[in-house]
């Protein structure tokens, strides 16, 4: 049978293990021998090369090289050379595949992959589609510390003990508290940070060179591209070196000899020492949010290949007054780790310890918790008198174990917010307080056909022993679930939800051009999708004191839909407009105004002017919008397109004129207007 792979996709380095025939676990070799792979990948001319020829070439040729890619896993804006992140790591873990795969002389199907501790859930699900594009059927994404310490507890962890996981690697710090106790190993709480690792203290002994050469010298190394490698990779060695040595001379290249720059141990410890102290901060705090002093940690487990840097386990002893304790390969250690959770079971090397205390060691059952690494929530806004804010409302609370098959969590105090409301939305986010959160998605549900204001939803949110989440919803009238899409979390505007509660109640009727040059790029559709976008959110805001209708003009002007709070009518009236015949815009703004004198006498009411050109009688369309502002009416126009459009005009009209290039920008353009219509009203801006 062909072994599940236990694979540490590290941020500079990665690497594949698995248990043998014996139960333990053994690391696969790559290509070149070596038991990590660079995860550092080329793309040119069409290829794609990872490992050591990319490293190779990454400072020479850093447009078509791609490093410490783990830190955007979570960026969906992130491209290099048209690859999104995901599709870079893809290509790390398709390398780690075929080196398997080469070592077993067949196909090689399932893995679980690590990520560290403090992955928010987007970060982990695109772990997950990474190995799947790879070609992995992924198992479980698990955390790196979590893995490391129970490889490291097997053998070395006490039933009662607690360790912290210091996990140092190239290009991330994780610090998590882990538990052993009844045979089974519980992460408690961690925290860490994706931008602080090895390559850091590369980089400043990389500035400390630089500068002492170009004393010397006066040419600065980085400037040149070969000797910019070689710099770097001479730092690189003397990093791991000062490990043992107090003194070093790097080799720097200058004008075709090698000169050599003198740097000491304690030059170097002084120049990254607030690397360290970030480090201990970070671990002090996992420490903290594990609900523990540092008494309460037995051992301090140093991880990763940047771990053997001497200030990190001294640091560390002096801020905790704990032992650190290391593994022969710690930068196995996190692979190793998840070979064993992918399967269940490991023969002990050594008959003491963690599972196996006296006797001969045998295989073993090794059994984890998962846990809620951060509280899961939904934002939410609070509505106080003429204030409004955004909290975050409690779904799962960090530190919850997650059970084999996951987690989930119901809610049924989601309701439709008006008649005909076409989708809500659930931005849910993970979170350490209303002000610190990372969004997970935005989830939109379709309302049920014809929904009514108050009719309840209920919604379902699980969370798997990945870390991923996802959601569904049911309508509770029918049974029937909703359909759903993700979509991208934009926090709200609080001024613009503040200016709609204190314009309630408020009547608003849209004037839209509907001649026939709104036929051209799609103009007229847009328009239309941008008013019920806006006549949505009216509608919603102003909890039922709020109505809309519409008028189009072309030849004449037509009444659409008499004001209303009944979206599905304005949906389904607004949807028969079609372009056609002349621009009478005067017409226009006349019925317009008619359709507002039925409004109470307390409401705010507002004529909102879509059209792309001028209209056919503009010294009648001037009188018009005299009449309207008159009669205490806000007016606002909207241009729409660069071309045709008299700004000069419209202006005239009324100052609350805006125009666009494009439709793409169309609703957020209507929504200013809106909200400045407001704004002006407030403040007496604008008069007859």
């Amino acid at each position: 049978m062909t072994p599940i792979l236990g694979i540490d996709l590290g941020t500079t380095f990665s690497a594949a293990a698995f248990l043998d025939e014996e139960g333990r676990p053994r690391v696969i070799p790559n290509a070149d021998g070596k038991s990590t792979t660079p995860s550092i990948v080329l793309i040119k001319d069409g290829k794609i090369e990872v490992g050591e020829p990319a490293m190779n070439r990454w400072i020479i040729d850093q447009e078509h090289v791609v490093r410490l890619i783990k830190r955007a896993m979570g960026d969906s804006q992130y491209r290099f050379q048209g690859l999104t992140a995901v599709q870079v790591s893809a290509e790390i873990l398709k390398a780690l595949k075929r080196d398997a795969e080469t070592f077993f002389g067949e196909s090689v199907t399932e893995a679980v992959i690590t990520c560290p501790f403090y992955f928010n859930a987007v970060e982990i699900e695109n772990t997950k589609i990474a190995g799947e594009l790879a070609g992995f059927k992924v198992r479980e994404i698990i955390k790196e510390p979590t893995a490391a310490a129970v490889y490291y507890g097997v053998e070395n962890m006490k039933d009662g003990e607690t360790v912290l996981t210091c996990d140092l690697g190239g290009g991330t710090f994780d610090a998590t508290v882990l538990s052993y106790a009844n045979d089974v190993f519980s992460p408690l709480d961690g925290s860490g940070d994706r931008r602080l690792g090895g390559h850091d203290w590369t980089m400043q002994l990389v500035e400390l060179v630089s500068e002492r050469f170009k004393e010397k010298f006066g040419s600065d190394l980085q400037d040149d591209l070969i000797a910019g490698q070689m710099l770097y990779e001479g730092c690189e060695q003397a990093k791991r070196d000062f490990a043992r040595q107090t003194e070093l001379n790097i080799p720097c290249q200058f004008q075709g000899r090698i000169e050599g720059i003198h740097v000491t141990r304690a030059e170097f410890e002084a120049k990254t020492e607030w690397l360290i102290r970030a480090m201990a901060e970070w671990s002090e705090k996992a420490v903290e949010k594990a609900g523990l002093k540092w008494r309460g940690i037995n051992r301090i487990l140093l991880v990763g290949g940047s771990s053997r840097l001497r200030r990190v386990g001294l640091a560390l002893e002096e801020k905790s007054g704990r032992k650190t304790v290391m593994t022969a390969e710690p930068d196995l250690m996190v692979a190793y780790g998840a070979a064993v959770m992918a399967v269940g079971k490991v023969r002990p090397r050594k008959a003491r310890g963690g599972l196996v205390d006296s006797g001969r060691a045998a295989l073993v059952e090794v059994t984890t918790e998962r846990i809620i690494a951060r509280s899961l929530g939904t934002r939410v806004i609070m509505l106080e008198d003429s204030t409004a804010r955004i909290v975050t409302s409690l779904i799962i609370p960090h530190g919850t174990k997650v059970p084999e098959e996951g987690l989930a969590c119901s809610r049924d105090d989601f309701a439709v917010s008006c008649d005909g409301q076409p989708f809500f939305d659930v931005p849910v986010v993970e979170f350490e307080s209303d002000d610190i959160f990372d969004p997970i998605s935005n989830y939109r549900f379709t309302c049920a056909q014809n929904a009514k204001k108050g009719e309840r939803i209920t919604v379902t949110f699980h969370y798997d022993r990945s870390g991923i989440v996802t959601a569904e919803a049911v309508d509770r009238k029918t049974g029937r679930p909703l359909t759903m899409e993700r979509v991208d979390y934009e926090e709200p505007n609080l001024d613009q939800v503040i200016n709609r509660i204190r314009v309630k109640p408020r009547w608003v009727v849209f004037a839209i051009d509907s001649s026939g040059s709104m036929a051209a790029n799609n103009k007229l559709d847009n328009a239309k999708q941008a008013l019920l976008d806006n006549t949505r959110d009216l509608l919603v805001a102003a909890d039922g004191t709020c109505k809309v209708g519409v008028v189009s003009f072309a030849s004449t002007a037509t009444v659409v839909c008499r004001p209303t709070s009944d979206f599905n009518e304005l949906r389904r009236t607004v949807s028969s407009m079609g372009p056609d015949g002349g621009t009478a815009m005067d017409d226009g703004l006349l019925e317009a105004l008619q359709l507002l004198y039925g409004a109470p006498s307390e409401a705010d009411r507002d004529i909102v002017l879509l059209t792309d050109g001028e209209p056919n009688d503009p010294t009648s369309t001037l009188e018009a919008a005299r009449n309207i502002i008159s009669a205490g009416v806000t007016l606002c126009t909207l241009g729409i397109g660069s071309v045709g459009v008299n700004m000069e005009y419209l202006k005239s009209l009324t100052p609350l004129s805006l125009v666009i290039d494009t439709s793409k920008g169309m609703g957020q353009a209507m929504t200013t207007l809106l909200m400045q219509s407001a704004e002006s009203r407030r403040e007496g801006l604008l008069d007859a």
